[in-house]
This record gives C-alpha cells, structure tokens and sequence, in this order.
C-alpha cells in the first residue's frame, strides 16, 4: 500500500520525493480538480489507489445501501490541501472527499497523501426561492409619492432533513403542526456558507412528498467542527407547514 511504502521510507525521505515527482507526472497518476470550500477550483494530478477494506461497518439487511470503501490520494504538496474542507473530482467525474487528516511526510511539505472516500451525491437537494425585500424606496414613473423598493427573488439550493428532536424543536419554537428541518447550503458537491442576502425569518414555497407548503428559516445553527462544516455546508434550522 501507498501508506505503507511511505512509513516503511519515513527516513529518507528526500530519496522518496524524486520519484513521487516522478509518479505523479506518469500515466500512473491522472488529471484531478481540486475545490476548497468558498475557493476556486484549480488542477493538480494525483495517484488514487484503492486500499484494503478493513471496516466491519455494513448496511443492515432491514436497510439496503451501499458502503464506500476508502481510497489513498497521492498529492503533490498544496496548502489548501493541508486541512479537511475540500473535494477532489478525478478524471471520470467520481468527487472524494478527505475522511482522515492530512499526512505531510516528514513535514517536508514535498507532498501530500490523504485517505478519501468517494462522495456519493444520494442526498436529495431542494430548489428554494426566497424574495429578498428591497432596500430603500423608489419612485414609479407618474407617481406622485415614493414606494418601497421591490422584493428580489434570490433562488438557492439547501439539502433538508426532518428532525423531531425536541430541544431543536423548542428552541424554533414550532408547534404540532409545523416539522423542523435541519439544513444545509447548496448541493453536497458544491456546498456553500449562508446565501448573501438571505435573512432569518424569509420564506419559500416548498412541497415535500407532493404537499404544497412553505419553508421558514429560523435559526443558523453553526458546526462546532469547522472542517465539517467546510466540507458540508453552512447549516440552518428551518420550519415547513401546510398552508
């Protein structure tokens, strides 16, 4: 295994560095997009190899799903890469994320190999439309006083899951009629921090399992863990009701 070789070559590593230059710009290795969160994204080449699946972790027979197995990315040295909080989309479109820290051998920063994982997009993304309102006033053509600026529609992506639990519950304040949704920004390949523009107390038409309803924001609720939340999405408690 990648790792392994690399442990096993810990102390020379300046022996090393020449031919994982060299790898790296072989056929063995290929054409990676590299994103971190709220940056652009840029090329790299990487060697992701597939390791050895040694997790007991499997979907339960009552639950079908499918567990991924974890990959070793070979990169060269990238500083944005140094800390979880990025995708990498290899050369077949397959995204992976880091699951594990970062290791930068030696601390030489010649380069680096991260344990990633594919990024399945199985998360069902909602399209929202928000209308933002105006800011200031403004005069209609022939009016004679001025009016409030009109609204704006502002529409966003949000990855939305019903919660019961009963502390996020009272702290929305929701009654029995209402169901809170924990939330988060943009798609799971291309995650993003609060939209500019939105404010907490804005609604969206939103129709869950074919009942027509609308979407409240309510709360941000942020991730004590930075790298999730970098490599996830902003997140948010929300509340749906019928009308």
């Amino acid at each position: 295994m990648i790792l392994d070789l690399l442990n096993a070559a810990a102390e020379k590593i300046d022996e090393v560095a020449p031919i994982i230059s060299d790898v790296l710009a072989s056929n063995l290795a290929q054409p990676v997009t590299f994103e971190r969160f709220g940056q652009p994204p840029g090329p790299l080449r990487a060697l992701i190899a597939q390791e050895e699946d040694r997790s007991t972790d499997a979907p339960k027979v009552d639950e079908p799903g499918i567990s991924n197995r974890s990959f070793t990315a070979l990169l060269p040295y990238h500083e944005p890469a140094l800390t979880p909080g990025w995708i990498l989309t290899d050369a077949t479109g397959r995204v992976h994320v880091p699951v594990a820290p970062i290791l930068n051998p030696a601390g030489r920063n010649l380069f680096l190999v991260a344990r990633v994982a594919p990024l399945v997009e199985r998360t069902r993304v909602h399209d929202l439309v928000f209308q933002v309102p105006g800011v200031g006033v403004t005069r209609p053509y022939g009016a004679l006083n001025p009016i409030p600026a009109p609204a704006t529609a502002l529409p966003v992506q949000a990855r939305l899951a019903a919660t019961t639990d009963p502390k996020i519950r009272d702290s929305v304040g929701a009654d029995a009629a209402e169901v809170v949704l924990v939330g988060r920004w943009g798609p799971l390949t291309a995650p993003t921090g609060t939209p500019d523009g939105l404010r907490w107390g804005l609604s969206a038409p939103l129709t869950l399992s074919g009942q027509p309803g609308t979407l409240t924001l309510k709360l941000a609720w942020p991730d004590e863990d930075l790298h999730r939340e970098a490599q996830f999405g902003a997140r948010f408690l929300a509340v749906w009701r019928t009308p």
